[in-house]
């Protein structure tokens, strides 16, 4: 008898399909997959053999993510997004023991095809979402030099302008309180603003500025590429080839873009070293000091594209929410407690108005930035992590080169962690003398260990300094038009997207002094 099948018989051709089947299911069962079920984590039931359990995350992936935690009660649990296997950290507990006491094995970052392969291809990535190697760590060590106590006292001028000129806009467009107005593209230049000063030396003043709002665009596009949610292509292989041309070309056009006023304003900086003109910023700094670090064009084009890539998102998206939230009717009474702590420590309100871009004296203000970066994390999901060294948690092994994703939604809302009312609004929870107070990093919106954002004491003194010359200038009502939501998942536009940024609502501005407030305009402009 033959020792083969003949191919050409009826009976051997049959064969072909079955041993093809065959062949594609042994690979995706035991090839396809990163790697295999990891012993000792529970994992989500019924993942698809391509896509796992991508799909099954529907349009809010951090939203089903904590359904899922709740229904099984699985604070950690592995699942599978295409060809990566994927942990899940859904508890205040669970990310602390992986990301800040083993920091140093889950430091690392994923590669991502469509964000590292196609919208970094020419202008490098981004110091946050770049692998951990010698170069990421140089970048980071450079970058953590201009955001000390020091050096952010340094940018207290800068602050001081931006601030006054959020609330100036704001009294003159509504008409000195008058109409009610959007505050959104406020918020969005005070950022933007102040990352252009820190890195170039640049800020707009209109807020119908072309550029202004392109960089807005790409910038929000660029982020884009970072969720899990809207790029199958990075997890799925084949989609790369067959269904996802018109995201690569996306990525291929907003890198252009992109590209583009990048090179320009690093070429003011370039110009303004040469001629010694201008004022000190991260460009010139970089620029002058790149021999001593050491830094290469492709540090230098990470450091900077990566604070103008998404660098001013969580500043912004956490002001706006901010301002929806006190505007509420729920926010009337946190409104009036903080003005009134304000009020305590100074004598005045053209004393307190200037002073809050230098010091932070009101605890009650302080609580108010803390809970709305907890309630409202910009980024609900947060970017992979990808572990660096293998370790034992709860006595399974987890392997080197893991996705691990920290949920902050459910992180931030842990009620083992922050109490029964951790679904509420509540600021006084962080003054609040408790046993079982909550440790550092008190909530994950910044990330924790060693990939926390490095920026994250100059983030909460310009979230301070907004928040309390809004509170010290207005009180603030909602439209009753066009009211905030403020659900801390209703309140986001787009579920799908990296980060969070509030839906429309407009706001009435009612100034508390108008003529003391048009006083401190004056003396800050």
């Amino acid at each position: 008898m033959s020792a083969y099948v003949d191919l050409w018989h009826p009976a051997g051709a049959l064969m072909v399909p079955a041993l093809i089947a065959l062949a594609i299911v042994v690979y995706m069962k035991y090839f396809y997959v990163d790697f295999g079920p990891i012993k000792g984590l529970p994992e989500v039931p019924n993942g698809s053999l391509v896509s796992g359990h991508l799909y099954k995350l529907g349009n809010d992936h951090a939203s089903t993510a904590q359904k899922w935690a709740q229904t099984h009660s699985w604070p950690v649990y592995q699942i599978r997004l295409g060809n990566r296997r994927a942990i899940i950290l859904n508890s205040f507990d669970a990310a602390r023991e992986f990301i800040v006491t083993r920091q140093t094995a889950t430091c690392d970052r994923p590669r991502l095809y469509t964000f590292h392969g196609v919208v970094s291809k020419t202008s490098a990535s981004t110091i946050g979402m770049n692998p951990w190697d010698e170069r990421t760590k140089k970048q980071r060590r450079v970058v953590g030099s201009y955001t000390t106590a020091p050096a952010v006292k340094k940018l207290q001028p800068m602050l001081d302008k931006e601030t006054c000129h959020v609330i100036s806009g704001l009294y003159e467009d509504s008409k000195k309180g008058n109409e009610e107005i959007m505050p959104h593209i406020y918020l969005k230049r005070l950022a933007l603003n102040i990352m252009l000063m820190f890195c170039y030396n640049r800020r707009f003043v209109d807020i119908d500025d072309p550029l202004l709002l392109n960089i807005l665009s790409d910038a929000n596009t660029i982020s884009s590429f970072r969720s899990t949610n809207s790029n199958a292509q990075d997890y799925i292989p084949y989609l790369r080839w067959f269904n996802a041309g018109k995201r690569t070309a996306m990525a291929t056009e907003v890198r252009s873009r992109r590209d583009k006023w990048l090179a320009q304003l690093l070429e003011t900086a370039v110009d303004s070293v040469k001629d010694g003109s201008g004022k000190p910023c991260v460009a010139q700094g970089l620029l002058v000091d790149s021999e001593d670090e050491k830094l290469t064009k492709h540090d230098i084009r990470t450091i900077l594209g990566g604070l103008m890539s998404g660098g001013f998102e969580t500043v912004f998206a956490t002001a706006i929410i901010g301002i929806g939230f006190l505007s509420s009717p729920e926010g009337q009474g946190i409104q009036a407690r903080a003005y009134d702590d304000l009020m305590s420590n100074y004598s005045s309100i053209e004393e307190a108005f200037s002073q809050v871009v230098l010091e932070e004296r009101s605890s009650y203000i302080v609580a108010f930035v803390r809970e709305t970066l907890r309630y409202y994390p910009v980024h609900h999901l947060l970017p992979p992590r990808q572990t660096y060294q293998g370790f034992e948690y709860n006595g399974a092994r987890i392997p080197k080169g893991v996705l691990v994703y920290m949920n902050a939604q459910s992180i931030n809302h842990d009620k083992s962690k922050y109490g029964p009312d951790a679904d509420e609004f509540r600021p006084e929870r962080w003054l609040e003398e408790k046993e079982t107070a909550v440790p550092p990093p008190y909530h994950f919106s910044f990330g924790a260990g060693a990939r926390m954002c490095t920026a994250v004491n100059f983030s909460n003194k310009i979230l301070y300094a907004t928040f309390s010359r809004l509170i010290l200038s207005f009180k603030m009502t909602a439209s009753k038009t066009m009211p905030p939501s403020t659900h801390y998942v209703n309140y986001n536009r787009d579920t799908t997207a990296a980060g969070a940024i509030p839906k429309d609502f407009k706001v009435v501005f009612t100034p508390r002094e108008p003529e003391v407030l048009e006083s401190c305009i004056r003396r800050s402009q």
